[in-house]
């Protein structure tokens, strides 16, 4: 089970979780992006670690706001009210979100944002992501931190900017060839969207909940192709957050 982006929507997530019904032995993914925008970020991560607690093998990913908590948070910056609440333990789970997280067994990769043709041409392959990705230096490394916040692609296969990005580039899930299997992401949020949307070899599961659309999570048999994986939303409960460009994050 692979769930989208919460936003601080915990209502949303228990109703989610409670129709999921998981059971020992099954495995409960996040995408990233538990925090912000809706009214109870410090909630939904306390609920995401218990969860994967429960649920031994259950991972969370790294989203672009967790990542930005924690950059403001190093620079001594000021920080959103759900994170002066924080405990010790939860910056220390959001410090060990990883990167991307490979489902070998489902020829499957879950990502928060994305991933661009570029940095296939430059490495061949993802690779071993570094465990202190987050601050680890060089080239390499840095065009890994894209992954967090990439939409949209240009003519040289690179991430744009998140001004540049309704110039008529290409969505980065139109360009990836499924180097890495199948990917599950967020980031992209579609309130739009009565379920999560499948374009090539992509399936997108930010449906949108803080914006009043849903929240979504796709299930994962054995032996089922990632496009091919089921999919079960519940509705948000409020509009929590108003949904237009200037509001995504780049």
């Amino acid at each position: 089970m692979i769930i989208g982006d919460v936003h601080g929507c915990l209502r949303e997530l228990d109703e989610l979780l409670g129709k999921l019904a998981p059971v020992k032995g099954d495995r409960v993914h996040f995408l990233g992006d538990l925090v912000d925008r809706g009214p109870d970020s410090l909630g939904v991560v306390r609920r995401v670690r218990a969860v994967l607690d429960e649920f031994p093998g259950s991972v969370c990913i790294a989203g672009n706001h967790e990542d930005k908590a924690l950059r403001y948070r190093a620079r001594d910056r000021p920080l959103p009210a759900w994170a002066e609440s924080a405990a010790a333990a939860d910056w220390r789970f959001l410090e060990e979100l990883p990167l991307v997280q490979k489902l070998p067994e489902h020829d499957a990769v879950m990502v928060h944002g994305g991933f661009f043709p570029a940095f296939f041409e430059a490495y061949g392959e993802l690779g071993d992501v570094p465990e202190d990705w987050r601050t680890a230096s060089g080239k390499r490394a840095d065009r890994m931190r894209r992954f967090l916040r990439i939409r949209k692609v240009n003519a040289a296969g690179n991430m744009v900017s998140l001004h540049q990005a309704d110039k008529g580039f290409k969505h980065w899930a139109d360009t990836y060839e499924g180097q890495e299997g199948f990917a599950f992401h967020g980031h992209d949020a579609r309130p739009d969207l009565s379920r999560p949307e499948v374009v090539g070899q992509t399936m997108n599961l930010d449906t949108g909940c803080c914006f009043g659309g849903s929240l979504s999570a796709a299930i994962l048999e054995a032996g089922v192709a990632g496009a091919d994986a089921a999919t079960l939303g519940v509705p948000a409960r409020h509009t929590y957050s108003r949904y237009h460009a200037a509001d995504k994050d780049a």
